[in-house]
């Protein structure tokens, strides 16, 4: 979900944020008279693709911010994961190669350690997707209620809640 959700909100910023409104600029330009007029342009798309991307009201930048802060800690956790595991498999039997009794105790206890390691791996994927999911929807909760003030927010909210309700129905 985490996944998902980051490369459909870069997405959506791409397809219906900046570029209908890159589009809406430009046709603009065409007919500007004056470099003050270019300016004027200029100064709305900006200002308009800024509030698009929640990138204007404080209480969605922070709920934007935490988003981008889970998942920085969620790929440092991967990639820590990924780098471990294969320590874990580099590692080298013991030394003591005479006695079966030995190795056999010691691949024994790598199978545990492993399992261990895949179960704890797993809680903590799930948890910071649960973690996600819960910002997410409360993110969308946020949108909704300032839809009224600003109303591309309903948009954003309905699109945010129904990436949410295709990655449940997955």
């Amino acid at each position: 979900m985490l996944t998902v959700s980051c490369v459909e909100h870069g997405k959506y910023i791409k397809e219906y944020v900046i570029e209908p409104n890159w589009h809406l600029m430009y046709n603009r330009l065409q007919s500007a008279n004056s470099i003050d007029e270019v300016i004027q342009y200029h100064d709305f798309f900006l200002d308009k693709c800024l509030r698009e991307c929640l990138l204007l009201l404080p209480e969605l930048l922070k709920k934007v911010e935490r988003l981008k802060s889970m998942c920085l800690q969620y790929s440092a956790a991967t990639q820590w994961l990924i780098s471990s595991s294969i320590e874990l498999r580099n590692s080298e039997e013991p030394v003591v190669d005479s006695v079966a009794l030995n190795k056999a105790k010691w691949k024994s206890g790598q199978v545990l350690k492993s399992t261990t390691r895949n179960v704890a791996v797993t809680d903590s994927v799930l948890k910071f997707e649960k973690e996600f999911n819960t910002e997410l929807q409360s993110l969308g909760s946020i949108l909704s209620s300032n839809s009224q003030a600003e109303p591309y927010l309903a948009h954003l909210a309905q699109w945010i809640l129904g990436v949410k309700i295709d990655q449940n129905g997955l």
